[in-house]
């Protein structure tokens, strides 16, 4: 075999194992969350100037969700299922110390639908396509890893801490 023919080979193999990410479909993990957030996640509000951006119900007061909350340091990151459309997710990660905040909505498949950033109180802007695929990537990694580690739903699977009263960012 070529060195070329090795190298593809190799090349190939090596995708096939990437894409089969321990045998699950594509966004289970957003499935398990889902369905974690359903059960036993905080009742929250999205505040509204991501509401109207991304198009959710009640843009003008903030979308009901329920939430799962997760902080490590200063950085909060929120898992959020829309009450009224469970096809809605919204993932947050809140820098609590900065005010800055980065909001991807999702599809129940875990494809990126948009990607927004702000400081608290301010104007949600779109990121650029690089900025929101790399971003969203690290929120993939972030949330599979809580998803594989998911007890089935109980109480004891709701997040350790309460959630903000108005919203991520606000």
């Amino acid at each position: 075999m070529s060195k070329r023919a090795s190298l593809t080979w190799v090349l190939t193999l090596l995708a096939g194992i990437a894409l089969a990410d321990s045998g699950k479909p594509a966004g289970q993990w957003v499935k398990t969350l889902t369905q974690q957030a359903l059960d036993s996640g905080f009742l929250s509000r999205l505040p509204p100037n991501v509401s109207v951006v991304f198009g959710l119900a009640k843009p003008q007061e903030g979308t009901d969700v329920r939430q799962l909350l997760s902080k490590e340091g200063h950085q909060v990151h929120t898992f959020n299922v829309s009450v009224a459309n469970h096809n809605d997710v919204v993932i947050f990660n809140v820098n609590a110390q900065s005010g800055s905040t980065v909001a991807y909505l999702v599809a129940p498949d875990g494809q990126l639908r948009r990607a927004v950033s702000y400081h608290t109180g301010g104007e949600a802007k779109d990121l650029s396509a690089a900025d929101a695929k790399s971003g969203m990537a690290h929120e993939k990694k972030y949330w599979s890893e809580r998803a594989k580690s998911a007890p089935a739903a109980s109480p004891a699977a709701a997040p350790a801490a309460p959630p903000a009263k108005s919203g991520p960012g606000q």
